[in-house]
C-alpha cells in the first residue's frame, strides 16, 4: 500500500491539532483566572512580608498540597525523560515569579498584569524559530500591534515612565521561554510530572535562601500562601495540559 502524499499527511496533522483548540482555549482561560487570582493574593501580601517569603510560601504551599494529593506516588511521578529541560523550565518559572512579585511591590496590580500580558506575544515570536511552528502574517501582525500597544501605554523615555515596569516585562520574557520549554517536555512527560518537578525544584531553591529573609507569617498570611499554592498549582496544571493539546503560538 502506498503512503499518502506528504501534503495530505500535513493537512491531517494540522486538522488533528486544531481539534484540540477549544479544550486548550478553555484550559488557558481557566489558567489565566487562577493566575490573576493568585496575583491579587500576592499583591495583598506585599508590604506585609518580605518578597522572598512570599515566593517561598507560594511554592512551599503548592508542594504541600501536591504531596497531600498524590501521597506515596509523589516521588514516582518525578521521573522524567527531560531532566535538563525540566530543570531549565523550573528555573525560568521561578525567575519569572520573582520578577513579577517584585513588580507587584512597586506597581499597581493592573499595570503589572497589563505589562505581563505581552508574554503570549513573546511566545508567538519565539515559537517559529524554537519550535518550528508556522507563524502566519496575521499572528506576526498581532505581535507587532501588541508590542506597539505596550510601548504606547508605558511610554519609555517619557517623564512618567517607571523603570520598575521592566520587572513584569522581564517576568513575561522568562514565562514565555518557560512556555516554550513546556511545549517541548509535554512530548515525553505527563502533565503531573512537569507540575511536580517544577514545584519541587522551585521549593528547594527558594528554601535555600528563605532562612536569610525569614519572617514568621501570621495565620492570615499562611492562609494567603495556601491560596497562592492552590491557585498556582491549578493554573499551571491547566496551562501544561493546554500546551500539550495545541501549538504554543495558537
Amino acid at each position: 500500500m502506498n503512503a499518502p502524499p506528504a501534503h495530505d499527511r500535513t493537512a491531517t496533522t494540522a486538522l488533528a491539532a486544531t481539534k484540540g483548540f477549544p479544550a486548550a482555549a478553555a484550559l488557558f482561560l481557566f489558567a489565566m483566572f487562577c493566575f490573576i487570582s493568585m496575583d491579587a493574593v500576592a499583591k495583598w501580601l506585599t508590604g506585609q512580608i518580605d518578597l522572598v517569603m512570599i515566593v517561598w510560601g507560594r511554592y512551599a504551599a503548592q508542594t504541600l498540597l501536591l504531596v497531600l494529593i498524590f501521597g506515596t506516588s509523589f516521588p514516582r511521578r518525578l521521573r522524567t525523560r527531560h531532566v535538563g529541560l525540566q530543570t531549565s523550565r523550573s528555573l525560568l518559572l521561578l525567575t519569572a515569579t520573582f520578577f513579577f512579585f517584585a513588580g507587584l511591590e512597586a506597581l499597581p496590580l493592573s499595570e503589572t498584569t497589563a505589562i505581563f500580558f505581552v508574554a503570549p506575544l513573546i511566545v508567538v515570536a519565539l515559537a517559529g524559530p524554537l519550535l518550528g511552528e508556522p507563524i502566519g502574517l496575521f499572528r506576526w501582525t498581532a505581535v507587532a500591534v501588541g508590542f506597539g500597544g505596550m510601548l504606547i501605554i508605558q511610554q519609555p523615555g517619557a517623564a512618567t515612565f517607571q523603570w520598575a515596569s521592566l520587572l513584569p516585562f522581564a517576568a513575561a520574557t522568562c514565562y514565555a521561554l518557560q512556555q516554550i520549554a513546556t511545549r517541548k517536555v509535554t512530548a515525553g512527560d505527563a502533565a503531573t510530572t512537569t507540575l511536580i518537578f517544577t514545584t519541587l525544584a522551585g521549593t528547594l531553591v527558594v528554601s535555600c535562601i528563605a532562612p536569610f529573609f525569614w519572617e514568621t507569617p501570621d495565620w492570615r498570611q499562611v492562609l494567603a500562601m495556601l491560596a497562592m499554592g492552590a491557585l498556582g498549582g491549578l493554573g499551571h496544571f491547566a496551562m501544561i495540559v493546554a500546551l500539550s493539546r495545541a501549538p504554543a503560538s495558537a
